[in-house]
């Protein structure tokens, strides 16, 4: 039946409700209103059906108010057991599983040693279909709904399709993965490039609140990156836009993990970088394709502490860098290019070069008010945005679920 023309915005504003109470936690409900830009009383109708859904609950009113006037603020929050999601990060040989609830907290997390690279496209998907059910037997009591699956990979994915087109973390290319998941576990499964997860963390931040086109390189093991403009990520036909690492600073020049040469990311991922010291400077012995992070921190140090030839590579880097960025901010003129992951620990021996590089490229016109800065990578953000963009994603089908439930 439809709904009368005055209740049109009803799921509208209902989804606002949610989606506020998620970002600031429990809020009175007529804070709840002032924030939407909704009435006292429409707040109050919407609360009311979502505590008889279960997707909210009331905190115990406080005693009186500080001036003794009046009654307390009732606050409501979301109840963090009407739904929850399972968040997948592929690395290389290594997977990441969490759980995060439907206040968007995280619940549980666990890391599991998988030789990604020796596995063909079945025993990937069997292998994360037998790692997500032991999860969610051993995790997801107490939940109402699992609402969806998400799967953050780093390289080329089709979220349209749910494709993985090509990662650095496995050996094949153009493998469906998120129907076969769907059908497995009945729900929604949404695929993810990892940047595009980390962006949205970042994007909420009050500091970047007046930043609508947001540019966030993440740099580490390779290099990924996530355009939002008007802040939205741009995606492209396929979902392969904004592949940063892999445009080029060197045509013909060092071999890129795609197999292609010249690209950034062949000049200033951790791999890079690793690669070009071994030759050079008396390193830990390993697999210079895969440097770990002690051993990165480690070259970093020699280069922040003077060390010539690590400066020199540092300083390639940071060109390459700078190279791409001013192409960037060429076609984009963001707000703000925001340089974060694991590997911005070396963003101090590599900055001088990258600003000099952009300065060289790009007149003052167009480089215009854009900052560029760095974030620390203090923790792993991109189960905290793919956890986000999930349920965002899928709490039309939670109050869709939640009010049939209630009719039943």
């Amino acid at each position: 039946m439809a709904l009368p023309s005055g209740d049109s915005s009803r799921p509208d504003n209902t989804l606002a409700v949610i989606h506020t109470l998620r970002e600031h936690g429990p809020v009175a409900r007529i804070d709840l209103g002032a924030l939407n830009g909704i009435s006292a009383a429409t707040v109050t109708s919407i609360s009311a059906e979502l505590l008889q859904q279960g997707l909210i609950t009331q905190q115990p009113p406080k005693t009186g108010r500080p001036n003794g006037r009046g009654r307390p603020k009732t606050l409501i929050q979301l109840n963090p057991q009407a739904a929850c999601v399972v968040c997948i990060k592929l690395s290389i040989n290594e997977i990441q599983l969490v759980v995060g609830d439907f206040a968007g907290r995280v619940r549980h997390s666990e890391h599991h040693a998988v030789s990604t690279l020796a596995l063909s496209a079945d025993d990937f998907a069997m292998m994360l279909e037998a790692k997500i059910s032991a999860v969610c037997t051993q995790q997801l009591d107490g939940f109402q709904r699992l609402a969806a699956i998400c799967l953050a990979v780093q390289g080329v994915v089709s979220s349209q399709s749910g494709t993985i087109v090509w990662s650095p973390a496995l050996s094949f290319r153009n493998a469906p993965i998120s129907t076969r998941l769907a059908d497995h576990f009945h729900c929604s499964v949404l695929l993810e490039n990892d940047a595009n997860c980390i962006a949205n963390v970042l994007a909420a931040r009050s500091a970047y609140a007046d930043c609508a086109n947001l540019v966030v390189i993440m740099l580490g093991y390779g290099i990924g990156m996530s355009v939002l403009i008007n802040g939205v990520p741009f995606l492209g036909a396929n979902g392969s836009a904004a592949e940063f690492g892999h445009s080029k600073y060197q045509p013909d020049g060092a071999l890129c993990a795609c197999g292609r040469r010249g690209c950034i990311e062949a000049y200033a991922s951790d791999y890079a970088l690793y690669r070009a010291a071994a030759g050079q400077l008396e390193l830990t012995a390993t697999d210079s394709a895969h440097p770990s992070e002690q051993q990165m921190q480690a070259l970093t140090q020699l280069a922040l502490t003077g060390d010539p030839v690590a400066q020199r590579i540092y300083a390639e880097a940071g060109r390459a860098l700078g190279v791409g960025i001013a192409n960037v901010m060429a076609l984009f003129n963001p707000d703000l290019v925001l340089i974060t992951g694991s590997g911005v620990r070396g963003f101090e021996a590599m900055q001088t070069a990258m600003h000099a590089a952009i300065d060289d490229a790009l007149v003052a016109e167009l480089k215009g008010t854009t900052r560029i800065e760095s974030c620390a990578w203090d923790r792993d953000m991109t189960c905290m945005g793919g956890i986000a963009m999930t349920l965002q994603a899928t709490d039309t089908e939670t109050l869709l679920e939640s009010q049939t439930a209630r009719k039943a």
